[in-house]
């Protein structure tokens, strides 16, 4: 028996190995070892109770946005979740940050959601928010643009996108250009 390019050894059995097969195992100790690594959380963030999230939902309701002044009162959007399980815990989890004005935190969360679904517009839409709140208003601005790009022919969260493109616009004082999409994007007109 020749080795063309590997060379065989015999093993303790008799048996012939090669250290083609040594390399194998070893690249897929390594593969598990990384796909293990990429599904811990990292220890930033304690689950609670509060944290849990019916994912038999389809819709999420929006929470009711702060008011500027000279803005319409508006009944909220219902807009799609994130397929992802995950992806949902975690806006479940900023939408708690937010509503406890914990922006840096929802910030954290977003980000970890949109590395998971990158074309969901709704989580651009409220990392915008986040970074808003946060007084980020360049952040703020480009990640409404994203939503909006990512919206694509679903009115819904075209509307969603652009009223947050509305809010960063009052929140850099251009008021005229926050009420012409108000306007257009008011909720429930066609």
């Amino acid at each position: 028996m020749t080795a063309t390019n590997t060379e065989l050894q015999a093993g303790p059995s008799g048996s012939v190995s090669t250290k083609q097969n040594s390399a194998y195992i070893f690249a897929s100790v390594l593969a598990a070892v990384f796909l293990t690594s990429c599904t811990a959380t990292g220890g930033n963030v304690p689950v609670t109770a509060v944290d849990k999230v019916d994912t038999t939902r389809d819709r999420v309701q929006e929470a009711p946005a702060a008011q500027s002044v000279g803005a319409p009162s508006q009944p909220p959007l219902k807009q799609a979740l994130p397929k992802s399980s995950a992806a949902k815990i975690l806006l479940a989890r900023a939408n708690t940050a937010l509503a406890s004005k914990e922006p840096r935190t929802a910030i954290m969360l977003l980000e970890r959601a949109v590395r998971i679904e990158p074309r969901e517009s709704l989580l651009w839409v409220r990392l915008s928010k986040a970074h808003l709140e946060q007084g980020d208003q360049q952040t703020a601005f480009q990640h409404a643009r994203k939503a909006i790009a990512l919206a694509g022919s679903d009115r819904s969260q075209q509307t969603a996108a652009w009223l947050q493109l509305a809010s960063v616009y009052e929140a850099q004082g251009r008021q005229r250009d926050a009420q012409n999409i108000r306007q257009r994007y008011q909720r429930g007109s066609g």
